[in-house]
């Protein structure tokens, strides 16, 4: 378990180079490789790029094309990168500060990618560049089975026989595939409100699912907050029934320029993943009130 944990730690490590320039880069990390090297691409803000479900083509020289369809080897790894929390990037943008342009650049994130959904992350793709690849000007484009895709911008590729990358990690040396791919994202409902003018500062909702593990189902439940500084989570389960309570944290003074707003939704955005099936609203089960603990009205929660 220590092992794997330390080569996690590691492969972030390495792919955060990646993310220097925030939610917004998407530049390959060099731009000159060899034929069969490993190429890293940040892709942006991309919501369902999966291994298994993308198309990559490469083009180049004296006409060449190749295409490798969903689930080739050739992708190694779809890694998803947060930024730190105590970045200048996300103090800044809660505060309003403007310290190494933290809120300017958080504000960009929020206007330009995200459309004000503080989930912030860099999609990073890891991809051995075909052996036969010919010296030149080469372009890599991603196709999601979703419809998202991704372009990188031209690369030089140089003489010389490339190797895939085999991501040595501290301590243990060499990554196993499945140590790198134990950084992909894990399949997942994800749960959102929406409702009138006045937003509450407390949640909940009852979903139910079709039989956890403990019933003899399939899934362990498990709910992820995604910005824990923005808002609290609990939760508990008995296996068919899961319930969730939300509340703003902190003092409710925030310096963001989108709170409060009708953005303050995508503040209560949360995940349920665990391998459980079936997961849905109960209606009738979600609460909203303010700060005077007042009841809300109108509010309603949905499953994507």
């Amino acid at each position: 378990m220590k092992q794997t944990r330390t080569s996690g730690i590691a492969i972030f490590l390495i792919a955060l180079v990646l993310n220097v320039v925030g939610c917004v880069g998407t530049m390959p990390l060099n731009t000159a490789y060899r034929a069969g090297d490993t190429i890293v691409l940040g892709t942006g803000w991309k919501q369902h790029f999966d291994r298994n479900s993308l198309t990559v083509t490469f083009t180049g020289e004296n006409n060449y094309s190749a295409v490798y369809q969903p689930g080739d080897p050739i992708v190694r790894a779809v890694i998803n990168l947060y930024p730190d929390p105590l970045s200048y990037l996300i103090v800044g943008t809660r505060t309003g500060s403007d310290v190494g342009l933290g809120n300017t650049y958080g504000s960009v994130i929020n206007d330009s990618i995200t459309g004000n959904d503080p989930d912030w992350w860099q999609t990073s793709v890891y991809i051995d560049l075909p052996r036969d690849l010919p010296v030149g000007t080469a372009r890599v484009r991603i196709q999601s089975a979703n419809g998202e895709s991704y372009t990188a911008p031209s690369i030089n590729i140089i003489s010389g026989q490339g190797s895939p990358s085999t991501f040595t990690a501290q301590t243990i040396g060499a990554l196993q595939p499945n140590q790198l791919q134990s950084m992909e994202r894990e399949s997942a409902y994800t749960v959102q409100f929406s409702g009138g003018n006045t937003l509450p500062v407390a949640l909940q909702v009852d979903l139910i699912h079709n039989p956890a593990s403990s019933l003899g189902g399939n899934g362990i439940p498990f709910v992820v907050n995604p910005r824990g500084e923005m808002k609290n989570l609990s939760w508990t389960d008995n296996g068919t029934r899961l319930r969730v309570l939300l509340s703003i944290a902190g003092d409710g003074s925030s310096k963001d320029p989108y709170f409060p707003s009708t953005y303050m939704w995508n503040y209560f955005k949360f995940y349920v993943t665990g391998g459980i099936t079936g997961l849905q609203v109960v209606p009738s089960s979600v609460k909203a009130y303010d700060a005077n603990g007042i009841p809300i009205s109108g509010v309603m929660a949905s499953i994507n």
